[in-house]
């Protein structure tokens, strides 16, 4: 930036007398009359120094005021202060400079420039015949105001713009317009002949092949005066305008090009459209045959699928004299290896062989399914249970037998079958279906290449159908939103509430709702606790970040199982989860379960720490519930211990459990962490827990769960 003083420029002061500078220093009656001025006025001797100025010149730039009195004071010197004016230019030494080339030239041509209240000045200097320098400043801020407001809304309009003088030659054209021509490397400039820059344009390719000279005339206003033409014309690439211009009674000309490409386009594809719709019509009506084949039919091996074997099902299941009906469920054993021995196209191609083998050893009217991947089902018709344990076993026999040659490879395969006959309660075709599959399951767990009947007096299939049932009712809770949050007081020794514990729930078709008691473990049995954990977790840390929003100071504590925390796959969705709600961790704790699953604890440390370092606790859960408890608070870097509620249902009771608390405490003390009881019910429980040192409790004696929203409000 430019300094005061630092230049070569003369002294800024001179030695001479002010008399001696000029005649009209010690004239008090023109002073008076220059303060008059609306404008600013100043005047230079030959040496370049302030000779006289007015009131308003010191008002047009207030920061030379530092100076004192100005006269005598060279224009550098003046020029050189630094003040606002430099922060509305880009390079104020360069600013400066243009400044003392232009004051220096005092040709009279006018210049405007930036004053340091927000506003403009057009200056105008010129030297007098004694060699020295006339300058005056007018204000125009409020026409500069104007101007950039008008120029902004002409910029602002779609359609493109240019105003013409009586001659043809340019006065405005907006942003619009010089875009289009832009396009054609040609740049409209204020002065120019619009019709020149039309040729120019026209040569380039800015306007399509057929535009005829008439045209080009009337773009470039050449009609007659009296004329207001609407010209149509194609671009060159294709797209089209219209023109419309209007000559003003100054005889200045207004054009405006509006861009109608979307329009007509549309009447060509008004036309294409009919002719296409006649075709897409017959093309419709053939692949809708196509479409009601394939929804019946398998792709891979030609059999009919799942729907066509629920169809022809329920077709049966409602005629009046039923017909006895088994349904074989048919996996083929250990198939994974296969694709992975030979890949997964040769897999198709025993799937297809399979499928064939299958045709060759039923009844012509019996109906083969492909289920999907290597299962398979066979509809049995007026058979009894012994004909159709004979086929199942048959089978069996005949698969072990076959040859099935691929690629070179021979394979003898085993197959596991579910047999289930249709009719009694709740008969229909998905209940068949269940059953089949899980006697197939049944099967596959007792060793494989055998057949299980569907027998509910069966222990093994019992079980095995509460799990695929539990399996159905969870997978549909997750996608049909049906799984409930319920939160639990989490509460200190005035009973002042410090947190929530948020535990999950699950509703049913019938409008049921199962404790975590009847489906985790089946969950945990099935694989299903990472999607449920996921989902848990998503609600959990959106409830944490409204708690954050509304200042309200407590926690969101949720149970996560040791496996799922192990799961990188989950680790990174958390931290997703995190980052999508910036600032919900100190209202977020996680509480750390079934510390068994994992095979090594060192698979979360260092998840558990990068938790920790954004502001999340973590607690070991159901401690003192086994030895296992003690070894994962060894290996895992936890914030606190949560007491199992059987330990404190038991304490009044049970002196194991009274010791163990004891020991609980013991240790939470010496390793400074946070120590809660749950499972607190009844007032000698919680009279108990207070002699021993506890100071933090959940249960029902301070608050049932309640639905999340109606907890929180």
């Amino acid at each position: 930036m430019a300094k005061a003083g630092a230049s070569d420029e003369p002294s800024p002061r001179g030695q001479a007398p002010l008399a001696r500078l000029s005649p009209w220093g010690e004239d008090a009656d023109l002073r008076t009359s220059l303060d008059f001025l609306s404008d600013g006025f100043a005047l230079f001797d030959d040496n370049d120094r302030l000779v006289i100025h007015n009131a308003r010149f010191l008002e047009l730039f207030p920061f030379l005021s530092v100076l004192g009195d100005l006269e005598g004071l060279n224009f550098f010197a003046l020029a050189s202060v630094p003040c606002g004016e430099w922060s509305r230019v880009g390079d104020p030494d360069a600013y400066v400079a243009e400044r003392m080339r232009r004051h220096h030239l005092a040709d009279g041509e006018a210049f405007d420039i930036p004053l340091e209240n927000g506003g403009w000045a057009r200056v105008r200097e010129r030297r007098t015949p004694a060699g020295g320098i006339v300058s005056t400043w007018t204000d125009i801020s409020e026409l500069k105001t104007v101007e950039q407001k008008l120029r902004d809304a002409i910029n602002g309009i779609g359609e493109g713009f240019v105003l013409l003088d009586p001659n043809g030659s340019i006065i405005l054209a907006n942003a619009s317009m010089n875009r289009l021509f832009a396009t054609a490397d040609v740049t409209l400039r204020n002065g120019g002949r619009f019709g020149t820059a039309i040729e120019t344009a026209q040569q380039a390719g800015l306007f399509g092949p057929g535009t005829s000279p008439e045209t080009l005339a009337l773009l470039a206003g050449s009609a007659d005066s009296d004329a207001e033409p609407r010209v149509e014309i194609e671009l060159g690439n294709g797209s089209w305008l219209l023109a419309g211009h209007r000559r003003m009674e100054d005889g200045c000309l207004a054009a405006i090009w509006t861009d109608v490409t979307v329009q007509k386009r549309r009447e060509q594809e008004l036309i294409e459209a009919r002719a296409q719709l006649e075709q897409q019509a017959a093309a419709l009506a053939d692949f809708a045959r196509l479409v009601s084949r394939q929804a019946r039919s398998d792709a891979l091996t030609g059999l009919p699928n799942r729907f066509a074997l629920e169809e022809r099902l329920d077709l049966l299941l409602t005629e009046e004299t039923q017909p006895e009906l088994w349904l074989s469920f048919i996996d083929i054993d250990h198939f994974k290896t296969v694709n992975d021995l030979v890949g997964h196209a040769a897999g198709d191609r025993l799937l297809i062989d399979f499928a064939q083998f299958l045709r060759s050893q039923m009844r012509a009217d019996d109906l083969i399914v492909r289920i999907g991947g290597d299962s398979f089902a066979v509809l049995l018709i007026d058979l009894d249970e012994t004909e159709a344990q004979r086929i199942a076993s048959r089978i069996a026999t005949a698969a072990r037998s076959h040859p099935f040659l691929i690629d070179g490879h021979s394979f003898a395969l085993s197959v596991s079958i579910g047999l289930a006959r249709a009719g009694g309660p709740g008969s229909s075709a998905s209940a068949l279906l269940v059953r089949a599959d899980t006697a197939c399951c049944v099967a596959k767990e007792s060793g494989r290449d055998r057949v299980q009947i569907y027998d509910t007096g069966d222990p093994k299939v019992s079980d095995t159908h509460d799990r695929t049932g539990w399996a159905e009712r969870i997978r549909s809770a997750l996608e049909l939103d049906r799984l409930i949050l319920e939160l639990q007081a989490i509460v200190d020794a005035e009973g002042e509430t410090l947190g929530y514990e948020a535990l999950i729930r699950l509703g049913d078709d019938e409008g049921e709702v199962h404790g975590p008691g009847h489906f985790l473990p089946a969950a945990r049995r099935l694989g299903l606790m990472r999607r449920i954990d996921s989902w848990v977790c998503r609600r959990a840390v959106s409830y944490a970040a409204r708690l954050q929003r509304r200042g309200v100071a407590r926690y969101i504590s949720v149970n996560i199982g040791a496996r799922t925390l192990a799961d990188p796959g989950f680790q990174k969705e958390l931290v997703q989860l995190l980052d999508l709600h910036p600032g919900c961790e100190p209202a977020l704790r996680v509480e750390i379960t079934e510390t068994e699953a994992v095979h090594s604890l060192n698979e979360i440390t260092e998840f558990l720490a990068l938790l920790r370092g954004r502001g999340i606790r973590t607690y070991l859960d159901d401690f003192g519930n086994g030895y296992n408890s003690f070894d994962s608070l060894k290996q895992l870097p936890v914030d606190g211990i949560k007491i199992d509620w059987r330990v404190t249902r038991d304490l009044l009771e049970d002196p194991i459990d009274e010791a163990l608390m004891k020991a609980a405490i013991s240790i939470a003390h010496s390793l400074d962490l946070e120590l809660v009881a749950e499972g607190v019910e009844t007032d000698a429980q919680l009279g108990k827990l207070r002699e021993l040192g506890v100071t933090k409790y959940q249960g029902f004696y301070f608050h049932r769960p309640q639905v999340a929203e109606a907890t929180l409000g």
